[in-house]
């Protein structure tokens, strides 16, 4: 008996146990040590176990209420478990174990901070994928810069030379034909509606999140105020999907005396209270009222997106897409 006891001792593992009237019937040397961190005078019974670990001492950090673990001063964490338990005999036990767990939390927090590198790498790579169609757009808008510029260089050179040599008619002809060529460019390159490329961008980006956007009214003529709706039309197309779960984006543009007048809304579940401004939001009201327009935003019944934007002819600089 005195062998089995002197083992029971030395177990690695915390244990000790509890007859049927709380009283300690039996505790190991590593319990032992444990309960008298949890509690200055022992523990005797298990409702002394249980009130120490309902309100440990100052120097002991509950990691995690639900499952009972610790952290000691010595930074071991443990966990606690609590087992009803009978004899062959028919005599009713309380079992308290107390198991180290810290290898198994420190690799816990290794992978929580590898999450989190995780999390960072793919809003990284979300935030690229959503300004892939800018990217291509941009890419696109400095080929067809780069063709204007050689088609009227070697417009230009060509014209230069057949001046200098005193040119045939028909040298004359080419020369003039390439000039035609060049201006037809520079027009067609005038005329791209940015207003129909941003829109485009806008609802590319829309659709890659699942949404679709349904416009009514012309679009606005400035592009400061093209840009500034095609902003407030991906922050309300994102925040449609990730708050309302909804599939289609209503954009609806009136116009009233040297203003335009966007309301945006969508499909998805009602709000179920005040919408409060987070950072997309937070942010596209710092571009409105920059811009000097006003930013309203309606909560109930459903929600609905406002701006008026003073929509006034720009200047040269204000239009140029150099």
């Amino acid at each position: 008996m005195d062998r089995i006891k002197e083992s029971f001792d030395i177990l690695p593992i915390a244990v000790c146990f509890f007859d049927k009237n709380g009283g300690v019937r039996l505790i190991n040397h590593r319990m032992l040590s444990i309960v008298n961190i949890l509690r200055k005078d022992g523990i005797q019974t298990l409702s002394e176990l249980r009130h120490a670990l309902e309100f440990p001492p100052s120097n002991i950090y509950r990691l995690d209420p639900k499952l009972q673990i610790f952290l000691f001063p010595d930074n071991q964490a443990l966990q606690f478990t609590e087992e009803s338990i009978t004899t062959k005999a028919g005599i009713p036990y309380t079992q308290i174990i107390a198991a180290d767990v810290t290898e198994l939390i420190n690799k816990q927090n290794l992978l929580k901070e590898e999450n989190t590198k995780l999390k960072e790498a793919n809003d990284r790579l979300r935030t690229l994928f959503t300004r892939m169609p800018e990217i291509i757009r941009e890419e696109e808008t400095l080929a067809m810069k780069l063709r204007v510029h050689d088609g009227i260089g070697h417009s230009i050179l060509a014209a230069r030379r057949a001046l200098i040599s005193n040119a045939s008619a028909r040298e004359l002809k080419v020369s003039a034909e390439l000039w035609e060529q060049s201006i037809a460019i520079l027009y067609r390159y005038n005329q791209m509606t940015v207003h129909n490329e941003l829109l485009e961008t806008a609802q590319k980006r829309a659709e890659e999140m699942g949404v679709k956007v349904i416009t009514e009214g012309a679009f606005p003529k400035t592009k400061k105020n093209r840009r500034l709706t095609s902003l407030a039309i991906c922050e309300c197309a994102a925040n449609c999907v990730r708050h309302a779960g909804g599939t289609e984006l209503y954009v609806r543009f009136d116009y009233i005396p040297d203003y335009v007048n966007v309301s945006i809304s969508n499909n998805g579940a009602k709000p179920e209270e005040e919408i409060i401004e987070g950072g997309g939001l937070s942010m596209l009201r710092h571009r409105i009222e920059g811009s000097g327009g006003i930013m309203r935003i309606q909560s109930f019944p459903n929600f609905n997106l406002k701006l008026d934007l003073p929509e006034k002819e720009e200047t040269v600089n204000e239009s140029d897409d150099r």
